[in-house]
């Protein structure tokens, strides 16, 4: 692997068509450039992030402020049919942040910076050839009902200690009828809207139990349980074991283990 490094090329700067035997990350980091093969032309700009494999005849055409770094991976040189991957580089996506830690490590070369390069790059191809997030609003959407009521409890619950908020109250709280707010609550998240809306309230319990040293009776306060033993109670019925012992026990289940809790903890925390 070569130093990670960046590169400042005038207007007409050009580098003609060649083939190189290690692959090459390429990002703009100010002004344009294209990527060119026997076959076409691809624009490139910031905010974008190049995979060229090896054994590919290419060049660019330079306007542009640009980061590279030249390494081999498996992934890639194995694969004989792998052609450039162009990625963007914005939002949830971490590649940007690896580009820019790649490029301090290649510019201050602290202790270790070339195992750590490494790792960083393993990352990289990684996500790369994984394909990038998808768009917060191309995933499935919930029932215009099932946001309506997400926002609910995001107001609800934007601060502890978490209100007991009840099936009926939700569903007037949106206008709709409590057999439709359980049916879209089972489409959008494979539950019950009272098994949601408790199993919520229990994972943050949980988190409380894991990761705090609040008493039993403070947690249960904390997330809209009557008292200690209706908190109790309604515990031991999904997780199995008291919470007094799922404190200290290895390894328990979770809440955050069903799907339709992660995205609806996901939609009202996060």
């Amino acid at each position: 692997m070569d130093r990670p490094a960046t590169a400042d090329y005038p207007p007409g700067a050009r580098l003609p068509l060649r083939v190189i035997d290690d692959c090459e990350f390429v990002w703009m980091l100010r002004g344009r450039a294209h990527f060119v093969t026997e076959t076409g032309t691809t624009p490139l700009t910031p905010g974008h992030l190049l995979l060229v494999p090896p054994g590919l005849r290419h060049g660019f055409d330079w306007d542009a402020r640009h980061g590279y770094v030249h390494f081999t991976h498996t992934a890639v040189t194995d694969d004989p049919v792998l052609v450039p991957v162009l990625v963007p580089m914005s939002g949830d996506d971490p590649l940007a942040g690896l580009a820019a830690y790649l490029l301090w490590l290649g510019a201050a070369e602290p202790p270790g910076w070339r195992a750590r390069a490494h790792r960083t790059l393993e990352l990289m191809v990684t996500l790369v050839l994984a394909g990038p997030l998808p768009a917060r609003d191309e995933a499935a959407r919930p029932a215009p009902a099932a946001r309506a009521a997400v926002e609910v409890l995001r107001r609800e619950w934007a601060r502890p200690p978490l209100r007991r908020v009840g099936v009926d109250e939700l569903a007037a709280a949106v206008r709709v009828s409590r057999g439709y707010l359980n049916r879209v609550f089972r489409l959008g998240f494979d539950l019950g809207a009272a098994e949601a809306l408790e199993g919520l309230r229990l994972s943050r319990a949980e988190a409380l139990l894991l990761r705090t040293d609040l008493t039993l009776g403070a947690i249960a306060r904390q997330c809209g349980f009557a008292d200690l033993s209706h908190f109790s109670h309604r515990f031991a019925a999904r997780y199995g074991l008291p919470p007094s012992r799922y404190r200290t026990a290895p390894a328990g289940p979770s809440m955050q283990d069903h799907p339709g809790v992660r995205r609806l903890a996901h939609l009202v925390w996060d």
